[in-house]
């Protein structure tokens, strides 16, 4: 039973929420800490005193379980402060970007989620840090491009005559010694979070039938040609009808043979034989033909544009025309189609697509802009630092087998590059973060590429510093991260105080099942009670309850506790 060492005060004083409840050791416990911990598992508003009293109690043994943990400096383990630091850098993350930009990310998504689109592009290659002469060169390059095609030139046979992309054009297998036909930019059905960013936005936002503005993405320019936009289909289930043609996409070879061929199969079956039975005489598809053609479903990004357009426009049970492809010709029967459905479900599972995406970056790149105004930014220095790095370090310097960047003569005598808050950013500690790039390829000039290192440099300076802060700036963060920390100590003490305790002690373990093995009788006159193995869990589960009263009863001797009632009966008024 817990000792209380009750304390009434012989005057009135308003009581807030900042008002000492109890002390249990050296440790104040104020009225808003109680009243938080009750309300986590419970309503305040229809507690009874009995209730608060109980969790009193509880809350009072928590207390003194923590302390003794902290007495114990099992807090100071190796494991213990990694999995605590795990934790606060995972709960972390949600305050380390802007909140305003990653929902507007998140309505996006889940609006673009609802429709697949179907596109083909056109790339002029460019690397991410080319020089503005070069990307001014691309840029020209493709939107001429766009003034062709705009002028009647089909999007296709541009794609197969300026497309940097490979697979546009056909190419032969080294291998196989086989011609394999290019997509002519042909990309199919896609949904969000299927293509990069900037492309994606580019093709939800461009009307079914045009062609897009040139759209930069890491790759180089992209021009998108928009084709068709659905309701966003999660299954396909079609049969199908398989005539073998390597050479289905050549239009220079006559395929007479093959279409008469399909001409035959679709009269047959609007003549009423049934679709099963052309499938089993037709088909050369082994794996479906004696199946009735039924083809496992399917997403629509995992099959060719024309084909999945093919099934789409169909009525259920109707059957496609002949559909070409890189192996044959296609005759395809729609059975059904499931769209996706939109529910809590669904979009659990795109927050968290999107939260290991690219495009996530864009609300820590926000965070880190309004960082820093908050915490009065300058880079007073960096101009002279990027021009001693650009003078000392030639573009090959990072194949060198020494990059001693952060000790270049004369880097000591350089003013900070940038500050911020409290901090000082040295040229030294930027040279010391070169070091990851050590074997980069640089595709521009030294300046461009230690320009577009220094912003990433600086934006992880920013939000490592933001993340100390966290504690001060969010009391909700701080609340949660200490609330944790206890749970950890707890758990820990627990372990070795009770748990392990009684899984270790088998000499007690043996000895406590003696004295209550009366528990466990059998009415078995030469056995009277059910051997020890056989009730092992029931008996060490009952002596870690010993052992934790005994434990809890020394506790109270070692931290007394001292309530003031007038606190206490406030909470009750509440």
């Amino acid at each position: 039973m817990m000792l209380l060492v009750v304390l009434s005060w012989t005057f009135l004083q308003a009581q807030n929420d900042d008002s000492v409840l109890m002390t249990v050791g050296k440790e104040s416990v104020t009225k808003s800490d109680f009243i938080k911990a009750y309300q986590k598992n419970s309503s305040l508003t229809e507690a009874t005193e009995a209730d608060l009293r109980e969790y009193l109690q509880l809350y009072t043994d928590y207390r003194m379980k923590v302390q003794e943990a902290k007495a114990m400096s099992l807090d100071t383990a190796r494991v213990f402060q990694r999995e605590w630091e795990s934790y606060k850098n995972q709960y972390a993350q949600q305050y380390l970007i802007d909140t305003e930009v990653s929902d507007q990310l998140m309505e996006e998504t889940i609006d673009r989620a609802r429709y697949h689109v179907r596109a083909s592009h056109i790339l002029i290659s460019l690397p991410e840090n080319a020089t503005p002469k070069d990307t001014l060169t691309a840029y020209h390059k493709i939107l001429k491009i766009r003034d062709e095609i705009v002028n009647g030139l089909n999007f296709n046979e541009a794609a197969f005559l300026y497309s940097e992309d490979p697979s546009a054009r056909d190419r032969v297998n080294p291998q196989s010694n086989r011609v394999q036909y290019g997509n002519r930019g042909e990309l199919g059905y896609f949904s969000v979070l299927e293509m990069i960013y900037p492309f994606e936005t580019a093709a939800y936002s461009t009307p079914v039938g045009q062609v897009s503005m040139p759209v930069r993405t890491q790759f180089g320019y992209h021009l998108v040609y928009v084709q068709d936009k659905i309701p966003a289909v999660a299954k396909l289930y079609v049969s199908q009808i398989f005539i073998k043609d390597t050479a289905a996409l050549n239009i220079k070879v006559n395929h007479d043979a093959e279409m008469k061929k399909c001409a035959d199969i679709k009269q047959k079956f609007q003549s009423g034989i049934p679709f099963d039975s052309l499938a089993a005489e037709y088909s050369d598809d082994a794996a479906t033909k004696n199946n009735g053609g039924h083809m496992e479903p399917f997403a629509p990004n995992r099959r060719p544009g024309n084909y999945v357009h093919a099934a789409l426009i169909l009525k259920q049970g109707e059957i496609s025309d002949p559909v070409p492809s890189s192996i044959g010709w296609h005759i395809l029967r729609l059975d059904s189609v499931i769209y996706t459905t939109v529910n809590d479900e669904f979009t659990y599972m795109i927050k968290n697509r999107l939260a290991r995406d690219s495009r996530s970056k864009k609300s820590k790149e926000s965070l880190v802009e309004k960082l820093k105004v908050e915490y009065n930014y300058e880079e007073k220095g960096k101009a002279a630092a990027m021009k001693f790095f650009c003078k000392n370090m030639p573009d090959n310097y990072f194949q060198s087998k020494h990059i001693a960047v952060d000790s270049l003569k004369g880097i000591g005598k350089l003013k900070p590059m940038c500050s911020f808050a409290d901090q000082t950013v040295m040229a030294s500690e930027f040279g010391q973060y070169l070091y990851r790039f050590q074997g980069a390829q640089l595709k521009s000039s030294m300046a461009n590429f230690l320009d577009q290192v220094f912003t990433n440099f600086v934006g992880e300076r920013i939000l490592r510093y933001e993340s100390t802060q966290l504690m001060t700036k969010y009391p909700e963060y701080r609340d949660v991260v200490n609330e944790v920390y206890d749970g950890l100590m707890i758990y820990e003490i627990n372990s070795a105080k009770v748990w392990n305790a009684a899984i270790e002690d088998t000499v007690g373990t043996q000895l406590f099942y003696e004295q209550i093995k009366s528990q466990f009788a059998t009415g078995d006159s030469l056995n009277p009670y059910k051997p020890f193995d056989e009730v092992r869990a029931v008996v060490i589960s009952q002596y870690q309850d010993k052992l934790e009263k005994e434990w809890v009863e020394e506790l109270h001797r070692k931290y007394p506790v001292k309530l003031n009632e007038d606190v206490f009966r406030s909470i009750l008024k509440r």
